[in-house]
């Protein structure tokens, strides 16, 4: 799908993929405000790959205030194979949103997500890139497990295909808290499904989704290693792409320290 996010842009936009959120009474060094960078191999987006299965790099900002509200921008290279059309090469997420804690160990949030892909040539009668979001999410730590659950919907998501809604559910398991000479090891694993209105102008059917995979934290940084993919053949992915088949990804996020 697109290009590689250029030093300069990069430089310009250091925010990021998913950042913690934390009460503002935990501040750090840096106030109400944390911050970071990653690096992976493939820049997936509900299992299917928005840099055409290669590197991308990502960065973040975000607000925290005390009473559960948020903003955050996050901005990612990308390569949707459109050189010869809009010639993409960046995507910014501007989100807003409210965080609340139910109880000790369940906590649930809505927020805003608007995805804006600033150097999309696309001309004003053409279908745009850009689109909007309202996604819930709910999770409760049971200790052993910590299980989450989230609702998305977009009326007019990406390339103008119409209402769409994501369901996603998902499950993190700490196995370690010491592995080897870095801190903790976990697994988790996520499963979601996909409606489009309109899938001819998107490019797809409706799809199932999924992910599963490894983190393991040392100091200030985090790696993930990860299976992930769709049930959508080559030949169902936009006109012939493997941009929707199964494939590992490994990324290596810094969080700035608080």
């Amino acid at each position: 799908m697109k290009k590689v996010l250029t030093a300069g842009v990069l430089a310009a936009m250091t925010f990021a993929a998913a950042p913690a959120v934390y009460a503002a009474d935990d501040e750090g060094a840096w106030g109400p405000f944390t911050a970071g960078a990653t690096l992976t191999s493939d820049y997936r987006f509900r299992g299917q790959s928005q840099s055409d299965r290669n590197a991308a790099m990502q960065g973040w900002v975000q607000y925290d205030h005390s009473s559960g509200f948020f903003a955050n921008v996050w901005a990612s290279s990308i390569d949707f194979n459109d050189t010869a059309t809009y010639d993409s090469s960046v995507e910014v997420d501007l989100t807003v949103g409210y965080n609340h804690s139910f109880s000790e160990n369940t906590s649930g949030g809505l927020k805003a997500v608007y995805y804006w892909y600033p150097d999309a040539d696309t001309p004003p009668a053409s279908n745009q890139y850009d689109y909007f979001e309202i996604i819930a999410n709910l999770g409760h730590d049971y200790g052993v497990a910590a299980v989450s659950a989230e609702l998305a919907w977009s009326p007019d998501y990406f390339l103008e295909s119409g209402d769409a809604i994501s369901l996603k559910g998902g499950v993190s398991v700490p196995l370690l808290e010491k592995f080897a000479f870095m801190g903790a090891l976990s697994a988790s694993g996520n499963v979601g499904y996909q409606w489009i209105d309109d899938n001819t102008t998107f490019g797809t059917s409706d799809y199932l989704y999924y992910d599963l995979g490894l983190s393991a934290e040392w100091e200030i940084f985090v790696i993930d290693l990860r299976w992930v993919g769709t049930d959508l053949s080559k030949a169902q992915c936009f006109a012939g792409l493997d941009v929707c088949e199964d494939g590992v990804v490994l990324s290596l996020t810094a969080n700035l320290p608080g």
